[in-house]
């Protein structure tokens, strides 16, 4: 039997105003659809000319604030540095305060000593004893002692003599007492004074090592003196300043 021929599908093959009628169609679709978006937008109450100026609204608004920002950041940085100053400002009148505070107590000491000197509060004129104080020294077992002397009201003459120390205190938990001499190693010696207004006398001492010192009993004789004066003192250092 003969071959049948292959079956021939039908194509078509637009003209050339074929396909510009297309074209045109399809332009006029796409027309179409966006003048429908556009009054759907429309239609919703979008409107790019409000949008375009509420976007230019906003982006002013960021640029003030960002200026603001920036203001903002300066004032702060200013502040900072005010309140540093403010800080070392005042640091400074503290210790100012404190300094002046010292003077000022150190001169009313000095107005006390002078006025006992000078006016003493009791009205008693004459020689007499004015303080004792203790200080440590290098080496442990080491003092110094001062004792201070004053002539209240009468200052027409000096006044001379001699000071007896005594270290009253326990050895080995039982009394005992050492003269200022003895602590020296010459057991005769006495401390001297002359002056007219005040004198203050310094003696370095090292004290036994089974010796606790509890008390100075302190004599002090001249011949401007019908008796002698006695007074007696606490072993006590002074208290160390607070760091």
């Amino acid at each position: 039997m003969p071959s049948q021929p292959a079956p021939r599908f039908w194509e078509w093959r637009p003209s050339p105003a074929q396909w510009t009628a297309i074209a045109a169609a399809a332009v006029a679709l796409a027309l179409v659809a966006w003048v429908a978006w556009h009054q759907g937008r429309l239609s919703g109450g979008y409107d790019s000319t409000v949008v375009d100026r509420e976007r230019r609204e906003a982006r002013a608004q960021v640029d003030v604030l960002q200026r603001e920002n920036a203001r903002l950041n300066v004032q702060v940085a200013e502040l900072e540095m005010a309140r540093q100053l403010d800080r070392e400002a005042y640091g400074q009148v503290e210790r100012t305060l404190a300094e002046l505070q010292a003077q000022l107590s150190s001169q009313g000491g000095d107005l006390a000593f002078y006025r006992s000197i000078v006016s003493p509060a009791d009205g008693i004129q004459g020689l007499r004893i004015h303080r004792f104080e203790l200080s440590p020294g290098a080496d442990p077992r080491a003092f110094k002692l001062a004792l201070t002397l004053i002539q209240a009201m009468r200052h027409e003459s000096v006044a001379s003599g001699l000071v007896q120390i005594t270290l009253a205190g326990l050895t080995a938990n039982r009394p005992s007492r050492h003269t200022l001499g003895e602590l020296l190693g010459r057991p005769r010696a006495q401390l001297p004074f002359s002056f007219r207004y005040f004198q203050t006398i310094e003696q370095n001492v090292t004290l036994p090592a089974d010796f606790e010192p509890l008390e100075v009993e302190i004599e002090v004789r001249s011949s401007k003196l019908k008796s002698p004066v006695r007074q007696t003192f606490p072993w006590k250092l002074p208290e160390a300043p607070p760091l």
